[in-house]
């Protein structure tokens, strides 16, 4: 098969049509971010004010919003599969690092209380890892810097009572949203 010469213009047209799709196909990942950021936010907030100031029996309520978060997570995930014309190698570590990170969590969640664990710290802590090295696949440093507040929190968290290691959570979400919301706007800005 003989390979067809192309011009210089040519050439930076398929180089900015390849950075572009790279840079989509991040920024879409803010969807994810800014959706588990508020879905977390959110439920955390709602189990410190429940334990915090009632005497509801069930302050872990608010956490039944993940279900939606499971849900809209899986639909947004197969859509953007089918429209994907082209998958990296980067696509499918960054998709088995969360898969990972996500069962390593539901695992906790699920035990700690067989150990009489608080199972909070650990998972801020996991939340760390895929967010670090999720910023360091994608190369977005404010991202990397939300897995560090990820892990200054989880210390804090370790040393705080259940109701105050809510509020940390909610606290922490500020480690998905800021990036969340820069990936969003970079986007909005870059045409992507």
């Amino acid at each position: 098969m003989k390979e067809k010469d192309i011009s210089p213009e040519e050439s930076m047209a398929l180089i900015n049509a390849m950075i572009g799709r790279a840079r989509k196909r991040y920024t879409d990942n803010s969807f994810y971010f800014l959706l588990w950021g508020w879905i977390t936010l959110i439920a955390s907030a709602i189990h410190f004010y429940l334990l915090e100031y009632t005497e509801y029996p069930y302050p872990y309520i608010g956490w039944s919003l993940n279900i939606i978060g499971v849900i809209v997570s899986i639909f947004k995930s197969v859509k953007d599969s089918k429209k994907r014309v082209v998958a990296n190698h980067t696509d499918g570590t960054y998709g088995w690092l969360w898969l990972a990170l996500g069962i390593s969590m539901f695992t906790i969640i699920f035990n700690g209380a067989i150990l009489e664990w608080s199972v909070v710290p650990f998972i801020i802590l996991l939340m760390a890892i895929g967010t670090f090295v999720s910023g360091a696949m994608m190369k977005f440093v404010p991202l990397q810097i939300g897995g560090i507040v990820f892990w200054i929190l989880s210390f804090v968290a370790f040393r705080s009572t259940e109701a105050y290691q809510m509020l940390i959570t909610s606290i922490s979400m500020l480690g998905y949203l800021v990036p969340g919301y820069i990936m969003k706007f970079n986007a909005k800005r870059n045409g992507v």
